[in-house]
């Protein structure tokens, strides 16, 4: 008896047959249990449970010995529990009944083992404890008084008025009372069921998205130290603690399936009302669709964190859409993103039905009401026509940009398109031309490489080349020329940070499983994990850039101390550039501005400083292209 470990947690134990028997205190009784069963190897399931609290007889002895010297005690609930190898307690089916099932050499787990385990609640009064030494009359006279005031104590709802505790008697099988099975580790190890406390181990992770084996398997081996007692671990091969995979799937199937059973629309709400309450000021707008009255399907929401970025960084404003998020075909995610002296932060998004002017003006017009600061300078996305016309139409005269990624994308797919009939070299001559042009320094030149496009052999030939550029590019050279847009950050040439933010987007809803997502399931995979995460990176990084995180060195100097490292680095190097620059190549016009001579000296460009009276409204600017 000793040499067990469950055994420790039982006080006035005592040996009957093939059990041990004693009294367990309610906050070691799941831990003994669990002890019990490793130490074993048997699991057991309940049979039968009930209550003898109805009972008006108060006892001192229980199975012929006293609990705790004379404490009176009465009944409570009860439980039985039978070994999983025990009696045949349901009809197996076979072959002549009327549901065809299928063949089974092994039909069941069932031995006919007799071992139990009973547990009994007993409710004892410690105040009524009879102490004094006394003769057999007198103790009984007392007992009878004792039991007397117990009863009289009790209420018609089965409470007392007398203090009373709770205790449980158990009743454990040791190993010889099990009968017609193997208990050697091999066997009976395999034969248990996965431990509870583990198989909600399982379910947490599922819920967290954790879905790889070898990582689930890493953190229940973790957890199963902390759920064993010291001393106490199960066998390797233990299914309880260390089952296959296939109980590992079905489990994680169950949970997901749990998880997203019911109305969607009611978890929607019970999310949107937690981000809620997380800051009163995070906004959100859900708006079904309703066909009869052809109200159409929104969702828009902005956390708090991101209405900040937005206001301090709101001058340029990027705009992008993805789809195949949720379960529903005709659904568009858009992402509000703007930059921050860090990286592409997501600052608002949407979730629509169609990608027109209308909808999207509509969702711009809503983000303007929730920040009424909002009046960028500049907004770019990919040629989307419908992007461009909602902006112009809900902020005061923005220039729209477009991404030259997507622009040189759109140049080369379709002239390298097999149908339009081009050779090698007339796609090359095309290109080349349109390349100049956007990368042209003054707009008349980009003008001229326009006119010699018209020029051409393939324009003068082809009617589908001289309607793609005449549609969509030879009129629009404003929003995809650089020559055009000297005054706008050197960044907005490309929407790239905001690509890879869709590509974030799509991986966290892979890493949660396979297939489209309910709506409620988008929700919480967006604002629990990616808005988080994102949100959480910025935090570190811009505190890991502060001179309160880390000392910056000596030769760096202060105006560029809690700057960003890459900004850092680039004024750094062009610091030790302009330390050996010749005076005579800086020309000073006026307190204000500057005409520098480039290093080769081929060019000449201006520079210009911000008012000394008003610093914060203008900025420093410079005709170089590469200036910061």
């Amino acid at each position: 008896m000793a040499a067990f470990e469950f055994a420790k947690k039982i006080s006035n134990k005592f040996v009957r047959g093939n059990y041990i028997c004693g009294i367990v205190d309610p906050p070691d009784l799941k831990q003994c249990l669990l002890d019990h069963s490793i130490e074993t190897c048997c699991s057991f399931s309940v049979r039968d449970s009930g209550s003898r609290s109805e009972e008006t007889k108060v006892f001192y002895k229980i199975k012929g010995e006293e609990i705790d010297h004379g404490v009176p005690f009465v009944h409570g609930d009860f439980i039985r529990l039978d070994c999983r190898k025990g009696p045949l307690y349901y009809k197996l089916k076979s072959s002549t009944d009327e549901e065809v099932v299928r063949f089974r050499a092994q039909t069941t787990l069932k031995c006919d083992c007799p071992a139990t385990i009973l547990i009994h609640e007993l409710k004892i009064f410690p105040q009524e404890k009879i102490t004094e030494p006394m003769g057999v009359r007198r103790k009984k006279s007392a007992r009878a008084s004792s039991s007397a005031k117990i009863m009289a104590s009790k209420n018609s709802d089965g409470s007392y008025n007398l203090p009373w505790e709770s205790i449980f008697f158990v009743e454990l099988p040791l190993h010889d009372a099990h009968e017609n099975h193997s208990l050697s580790p091999d066997v009976a190890g395999f034969s248990q069921r996965v431990n509870y406390d583990v198989k909600m181990e399982f379910k947490e992770m599922e819920a967290m998205g954790v879905k790889d084996m070898d990582i689930l398997r890493a953190l229940i081996a973790k957890a199963t130290k902390n759920i064993c007692s010291k001393g106490v671990q199960p066998p390797p091969n233990s299914r309880a603690f260390d089952p296959p995979d296939k109980d590992i799937y079905n489990i994680l199937q169950a949970a997901k399936k749990a998880r997203e059973s019911g109305n969607d629309e009611d978890k929607l709400t019970e999310t949107l009302n937690t981000y809620c309450l997380r800051d009163p000021e995070n906004k959100y707008i859900y708006r079904p669709a309703n066909r009869a009255t052809g109200v159409k399907f929104l969702f828009m929401s902005q956390e708090k964190w991101q209405k900040d970025l937005l206001e301090i960084y709101g001058d340029v404003i990027l705009i992008d859409s993805t789809f195949n998020t949720t379960d529903k075909r005709n659904q568009y995610l858009f992402l509000v993103v703007v930059r921050t002296r860090l990286d592409y932060q997501v600052v608002a998004q949407f979730l629509v039905e169609n990608q027109d002017s209308a909808t999207i003006s509509e969702a711009l017009n809503i983000l303007k009401t929730w920040n009424p600061f909002l009046k960028p300078k500049f907004v770019v996305s990919d040629y989307a026509e419908a992007i461009h016309n909602a902006a112009k139409e809900c902020f005061d005269d923005p220039q729209i940009l477009l991404c030259s990624f997507h622009r040189e994308k759109a140049w080369t797919d379709w002239m390298r398109t097999h149908d339009h009939g081009f050779s090698d070299d007339e796609q090359q001559n095309i290109l080349t031309l349109l390349r100049q042009a956007a990368n042209a320094s003054s707009t008349e030149e980009t003008k001229c490489h326009l006119e010699a496009i018209t020029r051409t052999g393939p324009w003068q030939r082809s009617q589908q080349l001289r309607h793609w550029l005449r549609s969509r590019w030879l009129y629009s050279a404003k929003i995809w020329a650089l020559s055009y847009r000297r005054k706008a950050p050197p960044f907005l040439n490309s929407n790239n940070g905001v690509e890879s933010l869709n590509a974030g987007v799509k991986g966290t809803l892979k890493k949660a499983g396979t297939g489209r997502k309910s709506f409620s399931k988008l929700v919480t995979l967006f604002h629990g994990k990616f808005l988080e995460k994102k949100k959480r990176k910025h935090r570190e990084e811009s505190i890991r850039m502060t001179s309160a995180y880390r000392k910056y060195a000596a030769d760096i100097p202060e105006w560029l101390h809690n700057r960003p490292p890459r900004f850092v680095r680039r004024m750094m190097r062009t610091l030790e550039v302009a330390s050996e620059y010749p005076q005579h190549k800086v020309l000073c016009i006026s307190s204000r501005d500057f005409c520098v001579q480039s290093q080769n000296g081929e060019g000449h460009y201006s520079v210009q400083f911000p008012s000394r009276t008003q610093p914060l409204d203008e900025t420093e600017t410079c005709d170089c292209p590469f200036s910061v």
